[in-house]
């Protein structure tokens, strides 16, 4: 990869999206994603025995393959949190998507990763006499991104974000302005969870915040609660104008994005905020410098909780009223709540929306809950695929976040507009 040389002058607002590599419930890459969403899939299904859940969405144990492939020593590999294995196969996947695994190393690259979950050290403990390998590979979450660089020989900034649910389209967001500010040449974003021991599970389902039925019911009057489920995603991010200049297949553009907090102005800490979640919508469409009701799809956060009504309340007061509808869903209905790395799996499906012009189905939506104002935008969640509106420009997604830690992120995305030849 050939390095853009430095005039000065600032960067691209914009910035493209190059590459997606994804490991989902159901869905162990982007085309497998792309099936299940358009088939109206649910994968959510028995839960392993150690999770101490009735339901969860899974994926498959990462193996240690990837970490041979990757330089490290066995004896490394096998006391690391495996959350780092399924992190590094989805990372080389999205920079093999970008067409960029093979000349990254050496080079700035920043890279932004969203993990909250660390109970594989808990499940870590008592196996074998612990040094230090297990202190740095299983116990020091922040050393997640970092094993990212190191692998790999990239010498931009290494962050592990952790803003609970959130955390993922947080780190998606600090990746973007590293770029726009110049601290990398490219960013890799992402984040991962995986359900390794029973400590979090048995928490949550004494809040009476996980599902009986096992299914997440986004926006429904039947909602019970979400379902834990593990995930892997990245994306690769570069300035548009670099992008361009350099040849890159752009996937799609992000225009802006933002991050608030509720702070106190709320029942409590981990209450929902339609007032909090407003604002950093607000923010990231001026930081986009896009027309709220210009938008045609928010892929939401969607758990099927009570959030599920502040963050459609928080829409409707956004995006204003007007005569055209905006479709609203979540890719959770599909896969369960991916937590940390829930963010990054809804923006792989707001790209992959944007590349088909298609928003697939947004499943266990019957009859919508009667405490939101479903007609002011209008909002509407599809109960089949149906198709981007066809106008003037590329149309226009975005990916909404939240997180218990009173985080809300907002991301703005469209298609790149193709020159008429």
């Amino acid at each position: 990869m050939r390095t853009v040389r430095r005039t000065g002058k600032a960067r691209s607002w914009e910035v493209a999206v190059l590459g997606l590599g994804v490991d989902l419930p159901g869905a162990p890459d982007v085309r497998a994603l792309w099936r299940l969403l358009i088939s109206g899939t649910d994968a959510v299904g028995p839960a392993r025995p150690w999770t101490g859940l009735a339901w969860a969405g899974h994926i498959a144990p990462p193996g240690l393959s990837i970490a041979a492939d990757c330089g490290i020593p066995y004896g490394d590999a096998v006391r690391m949190d495996p959350q780092q294995l399924a992190l590094l196969r989805v990372v080389r996947a999205a920079l093999a998507d970008a067409g960029l695994l093979a000349s990254i190393a050496g080079t700035r690259t920043a890279v932004y990763i969203g993990q909250s979950a660390n109970d594989a050290w808990d499940a870590h403990e008592g196996r074998h006499a612990l040094d230090l390998r297990d202190y740095t590979g299983c116990h020091q979450r922040g050393l997640t991104a970092s094993r990212v660089s190191h692998a790999l020989d990239l010498r931009g900034p290494a962050v592990t974000v952790d803003s609970a649910q959130a955390s993922s389209l947080v780190a998606v967001h600090h990746a973007m302005r590293a770029l726009r500010t110049g601290d990398a040449d490219v960013a890799v974003a992402g984040g991962v969870n995986l359900l390794s021991a029973d400590h979090a599970s048995k928490m949550l389902e004494s809040a009476g915040v996980l599902s009986a039925s096992g299914r997440c019911k986004f926006g429904d009057s039947a909602a019970d609660g979400f379902v834990r489920a593990e995930g892997a995603g990245a994306v690769v991010l570069r300035p548009l104008s670099d992008a361009l200049a350099e040849g890159n297949l752009v996937q799609a553009v992000l225009l802006g994005s933002a991050v608030s907090n509720d702070g106190s102005a709320k029942e409590s800490l981990i209450h929902p905020s339609a007032d909090g979640q407003a604002a950093a919508m607000r923010w990231a469409y001026a930081d986009a410098r896009v027309d709220p009701a210009a938008v045609d799809y928010v892929e939401a956060h969607g758990t099927g909780t009570r959030v599920d009504v502040a963050e459609l309340t928080a829409l409707s007061a956004v995006l204003g009223r007007r005569n055209r509808r905006c479709l609203v869903g979540s890719v959770k209905t599909n896969i369960g709540h991916a937590e940390a790395a829930a963010g990054i799996a809804g923006l792989a499906k707001a790209v992959l929306c944007l590349r088909e012009r298609i928003v697939p189905a947004s499943l266990h939506h019957t009859r919508p809950h009667e405490d939101v104002d479903w007609d002011r935008v209008p909002l509407v969640v599809p109960r089949e695929p149906t198709p981007l509106p066809r106008r003037a420009g590329p149309p226009i997604v975005a990916v909404n976040g939240q997180s218990l830690s009173s985080t809300n992120a907002h991301l703005v995305l469209t298609a790149l507009r193709r020159k008429r030849v």
